[in-house]
């Protein structure tokens, strides 16, 4: 069973949620406020098995839950009627009558065997204004028993008096280092880890799910051997990488920040950087390359051509015109 222990790079928050468990001073609405991935769900729900938990604190390290009494192995089963997880009709919004008959009409009615009644509701931020209103009559004036946790990509989605009401905890990218650390214990046998950390961005879910992608490996190779080679280009190669590169629109922001990373990591070799804090620290030997050949002016332009693609990019301008033009400036 999972516990705080076993969650990476979010120790304030912990520390936090574990306080609340030990005085047993819940409030009645939390916001757990952070990008798909980094682990929202799974500490909702070791919070609230916490909070349910039936065995003395004294006898739980830490306020974990404890995993083996009733309300545990209730909550582990997916089967525990006070902690009730909110799940949409649509999967492309969650309208006033999932909030109304899972919340607002459920908490009326007193725990059933629990201190408390905790309701966990995922995407929160797929709330319509009508949902968002309704939830918001409840934060007004919830009963004793009643917890609500808000999961959100982005809390400023929500209206500000929902947020207002509720303890707002805001999840933190983990560090690059503790990242690696978990994919190497968790597979033995990989090899190279930079790629995928530096796609993840301190997103842990991201990282495993990029660890398992032979998707990825692929995009990875791909856009490793146009930045490599893209300074022996000539007009028709430039092309044909741009052509590459721009194949799926979707994944147009994850190959601009291989490559902005890429030279960011360049521009700290050539500013006398040491090998083991690059984040593609296999690359060591191409950077090297690049950082002689390139000056430091020329670097930090095409950091900006980087950033510059990203936005044309967002705004709809054509992918593959964009990555010619991006190209032509690298080479």
């Amino acid at each position: 069973m999972m516990g705080f222990r076993d969650i990476i790079g979010q120790d304030s928050i912990i520390s936090s949620l574990t306080g609340v468990v030990k005085s047993g001073k819940a409030a009645h609405a939390y916001i757990f406020d952070g990008e798909k991935g980094m682990g929202r769900k799974t500490l909702a729900s070791v919070f609230a098995r916490a909070l349910q938990c039936e065995t003395s604190l004294e006898e739980r390290e830490n306020a974990e839950p404890c995993g083996h009494c009733h309300s545990c192995k209730c909550a582990e089963s997916g089967s525990h009627p006070d902690i009730i997880t909110l799940i949409p009709e649509k999967t492309s919004s969650i309208g006033v009558s999932d909030i109304r008959s899972q919340v607002v009409n459920d908490v009326a009615i007193k725990p059933y065997y629990s201190p408390r009644k905790i309701y966990i509701i995922p995407d929160a931020n797929l709330m319509t204004d009508e949902a968002e209103n309704a939830l918001l009559k409840t934060l007004e004036e919830p009963p004793s028993y009643a917890v609500i946790i808000i999961l959100s990509e982005n809390k400023d989605r929500l209206l500000p008096t929902i947020v207002s009401r509720a303890v707002c905890l805001q999840m933190r990218a983990v560090d690059n280092g503790d990242i690696r650390a978990f994919l190497e214990r968790k597979d033995p046998e990989i090899t190279d880890t930079s790629a995928v950390i530096s796609f993840a961005r301190g997103n842990l879910g991201k990282a495993v799910l990029l660890s398992e992608s032979e998707e990825f490996k692929l995009l990875f190779e791909k856009l490793r051997n146009i930045v490599t080679g893209v300074r022996d280009m000539n007009d028709t190669a430039v092309s044909l990488a741009a052509a590459e590169a721009a194949e799926k629109k979707e994944e147009s922001d994850d190959v601009l920040s291989f490559f902005l990373l890429w030279f960011r990591d360049v521009l700290f070799l050539k500013a006398g950087g040491s090998g083991e804090k690059l984040i593609f620290f296999n690359e060591e030997r191409e950077l090297s390359k690049a950082a002689s050949y390139y000056s430091f002016e020329r670097i930090n332009s095409i950091l900006d051509e980087i950033k510059t693609a990203r936005s044309r990019i967002r705004s709809n301008v054509n992918p593959e015109n964009t990555f010619e033009l991006l190209f032509m400036n690298m080479r």
